[in-house]
């Protein structure tokens, strides 16, 4: 079975996703024309969940999460992804989710990889630090699998000569190891000395690493031989050749088992995950990711929640024998959905077809699209990193099975094989496993998928990190987006995020925080498909002068200025902290992303800020506001974006976009939550 091309996953996609609007009544512009709508969940660990779930809870309360046909995500973005999907398969309705038995389940759990107070906490704490060393020592084994083979080995070639070769030269050995130790014990010491006095001195310590490096080869080579000369007993006879080729055997099919994805701080990450975001799916926690979508099946709740994309990134190291990428440092967008999963340079395999597609679940393939420590970094990765993530286990990652060699190689993983090609830094395309690993490595967003798909309208909200307002996931969305799909992402003149979005230097709050872009293609090729329908040519088709197929809604983690001062009272923590959050932290809402430990305060102060995001976008001034009669259709959106004054989305608004300040003090008073007017700013 040879390998699908994108073009044949995005139409069997769109096959499912009409389907799916005919059983839930979703009517999407006209045959052909179908208007196909996405939103993106960007990564950011901790803070960008939290700010995507509240901006998917205003969005969901109007209907508008459910016209989704996609939902596609990236790292931090995923764990509300994972939890949107497996819930509502719980559930059953889309209505239940974002609770407030959720939400302050969630807000409690913040500091998800330590949770707890007091004694549980420091429990926690604990266990987290005995689950990074007991990790650490299963990932050794593949080193000393391959020592410990090498070691028989030579005690087979000894029973067959009759005699050790090396016997009685292990005295030898020792005298040379012990005088070793010293000159290593002194260079040291005068490195040491000579570091201190000669600190700005550029030759000198490299000039002393350089004999350090020869003196611990010199160091392995003369304990290789002290191991080998001190074999005893295995003497030239069946019994002991037998014996030593069965221990040397052992050893290698223990190389079958010791799966890296298995054994690697990738599972404390999955399970830390799964306690917050997925305490509420019941049965679903860890659903099989080939499960999470059918619009075949009777029962809605199969297909109630968009289509699931989750972005990983395909990690090429300068691989060896790799013609494609020799020389070279290359990455590509690897795709996990309940169809089909692969990328572009691999081609794609079915999600059922495969043993570890086909068990893959819900909460591994989030893990890893949130894979940011890991020796293959996309377009960060570095050889020398890469040998030390590997060295101190810093991998949360996954091998999955290569699509462009299956069809070539089937059978088990020799899996030390791959603890040696981390090391070294040789991840290739044409090895029978692949490395993945987080999908910001290549793009944060997450709406690139969404682009090759030709959606016709796309909400991509950016909660990275970006304290400078440098956009740089938003400039190297929109660079990918020309060079390699022939789209352009044309902010309007009075949209330009620079403008409305970045505060002055001598402001620290924006103007607004979203920005309005459409989408003008300037040539077409295989890579996207707009409708079910069509039949692009195999050449490429050039446009004499651009056209618009679309619009981008690019909300960006940012707060605007309050007008006035709320009524809070100071006994309710929760809601005076939340407003005061900004005050003591000025980083907000670009606190680093190292911080994965939110406490209650923090967490609802990024919720919060999600929630009036999403109000932003919709023009409401309240998050109360009442919710229309009819639902909203795609193409109601679509024309809000594109025309507010004459189609507003909400009767009688006649197109009167919310501005964020100009009721702090009305809402503070109302029954809405007095902490909540702190995103107001």
């Amino acid at each position: 079975m040879k390998t699908l091309s994108y073009r044949d996953v995005i139409l069997k996609e769109k096959e499912q996703l009409l389907l799916r609007r005919q059983k839930l009544n979703i009517e999407h512009g006209k045959p052909g024309q179908e208007n196909w709508f996405g939103i993106a969940l960007s990564g950011g660990g901790i803070r960008s969940a939290t700010i995507n779930l509240g901006i998917l809870k205003t969005l969901n309360r109007f209907g508008i999460l459910k016209k989704a046909d996609y939902l596609s995500s990236v790292s931090g973005g995923g764990y509300t992804h994972a939890y949107v999907q497996a819930t509502t398969k719980e559930t059953g309705d889309l209505t239940q989710l974002f609770n407030d038995q959720h939400i302050a389940d969630m807000r409690q759990h913040g500091e998800y990889l330590t949770p707890g107070t007091g004694i549980w906490k420091l429990g926690n704490t604990f266990l987290l630090l005995v689950a990074v060393v007991i990790s650490w020592c299963m990932s050794i084994l593949s080193p000393l699998i391959l020592g410990g083979m090498v070691y028989y080995a030579y005690g087979i070639v000894e029973g067959l000569v009759g005699a050790n070769p090396l016997a009685g030269t292990g005295a030898l050995a020792a005298r040379i190891a012990e005088l070793m130790f010293y000159v290593t014990a002194g260079i040291f010491v005068v490195h040491f000395v000579v570091n201190i006095y000669l600190n700005y001195n550029l030759g000198i310590s490299k000039l002393f690493n350089r004999v350090e490096s020869v003196l611990v080869g010199l160091a392995i080579f003369v304990y290789s031989w002290l191991v080998v000369s001190g074999i005893s007993g295995v003497e030239r006879t069946t019994d002991g050749i037998l014996l030593a080729l069965l221990k040397m055997t052992t050893l290698f099919v223990l190389g079958f088992y010791i799966n890296p994805n298995a054994i690697s701080l990738h599972r404390f990450y999955r399970k830390q995950l799964a306690e917050l975001f997925l305490r509420f799916s019941g049965g679903f926690k860890n659903i099989p990711l080939k499960d999470i979508f059918d619009a075949n099946a009777t029962d809605p709740k199969q297909y109630l929640a968009p289509y699931p994309l989750i972005n990983t990134c395909l990690n090429l190291l300068s691989p060896d024998g790799d013609e494609k990428f020799k020389g070279v440092k290359a990455n590509d967008y690897f795709l996990l959905s309940p169809l089909h999963c692969g990328s572009k340079l691999t081609g794609y395999r079915p999600t059922t077809f495969f043993d570890d597609y086909r068990n893959l679940t819900l909460p591994a393939a989030v893990t890893i699209s949130a894979a940011a420590v890991n020796p293959g970094m996309g377009m960060y990765s570095n050889k020398t990193l890469s040998m030390l993530m590997t060295l101190f286990n810093a991998r949360f990652g996954c091998w999955v099975s290569n699509p462009l060699v299956l069809e070539k190689a089937y059978g088990l993983v020799w899996w030390p094989v791959y603890f040696f090609k981390e090391l070294l830094g040789r991840i290739g395309s044409q090895n029978k496993m692949v490395n993945i690993s987080d999908g910001g490595h290549i793009e944060n967003f997450g709406a690139y998928e969404l682009l090759r798909r030709g959606c016709r309208l796309i909400i991509s909200v950016d909660a990275g990190e970006d304290r400078n307002y440098a956009f740089t996931d938003l400039n190297n969305f929109i660079l990918r987006a020309r060079n390699e799909l022939g789209l352009e992402i044309r902010f309007r003149d009075n949209q330009q995020p620079e403008d409305v979005i970045r505060p002055k230097p001598s402001q620290v709050y924006s103007k607004q925080r979203f920005a309005v872009a459409d989408i003008y293609q300037w040539w077409e090729d295989d890579k996207i498909v707009f409708h079910a329908d069509q039949v692009t040519p195999d050449e490429i088709v050039n446009f004499d002068q651009p056209k618009k197929i679309g619009t981008f809604v690019y909300i960006k983690s940012s707060v605007t200025a309050p007008s006035g001062k709320p009524d809070l009272d100071k006994k309710d923590e929760l809601k005076y902290g939340t407003y005061k959050y900004k005050i003591y932290h000025p980083e907000f809402p670009h606190e680093s992303t190292g911080d994965q430990f939110f406490d209650p305060i923090q967490w609802e102060a990024y919720y919060q800020l999600g929630q009036y995001l999403g109000a932003d976008i919709l023009g409401l001034k309240h998050l109360d506001d009442s919710v229309p009669a009819q639902d909203l259709a795609v193409e109601q959106l679509i024309g809000w974006f594109d025309d507010p004054e004459n189609c507003p989305l909400f009767a009688p608004k006649r197109g009167a976009r919310a501005t964020v300040d100009s009721d702090i003090l009305e809402s503070a008073r109302a029954e809405e939550p007095a902490g909540r007017v702190a995103y107001r700013m």
